[in-house]
């Protein structure tokens, strides 16, 4: 069971790179070989829990986070996972920027089903941030002064 609730919380983020983003009502009909989504009549309330802009730039970010990472980052988050980020995936992070990071945590974040443990979020996204940002500019250091 806690596993189906992984693999569910793993593809709801995966998912979250394209259709989450353009559809916030979105029904997910998921087992342990396949992820679908089906769309379900959403209300005019619905659309407006993420506004369009910033579903646009959620989805920029989250691009350049690089698919094979987001579910590295998500799962060392939202579910705890002590799970080694590889230098690359750092890389995209850091590229990405911040300010991406922090508001794919916030928009993660503000789904009902993760708001309840939005500070321990926070505190591990703010962890991740700070270690892949160390490692990166250890590989690739700045211009001497």
């Amino acid at each position: 069971m806690a596993s189906f609730c992984k693999v569910s919380i793993m593809a709801f983020f995966l998912l979250a790179s394209g259709a989450f983003l353009s559809s916030p009502a979105l029904a997910f009909q998921a087992n342990e070989q396949d992820f679908s989504l089906a769309s379900e009549p959403s209300s005019s309330s619905e659309q407006d829990i993420i506004p369009p802009a910033l579903r646009h730039y959620l989805f920029q970010c989250l691009q350049r986070l690089g698919e094979e990472c987001r579910p590295l980052f998500f799962a060392r988050i939202f579910i705890g996972e002590k799970n080694e980020i590889p230098t690359s995936c750092c890389q995209y992070l850091v590229q990405m920027g911040d300010k991406c990071h922090t508001a794919i945590t916030n928009a993660v974040i503000s789904r009902p089903e993760f708001s309840g443990n939005a500070t321990l979020f926070r505190t591990r996204s703010e962890e991740t941030w700070t270690t892949c940002s160390r490692l990166v500019e250890i590989i690739s250091p700045g211009p001497s002064a």
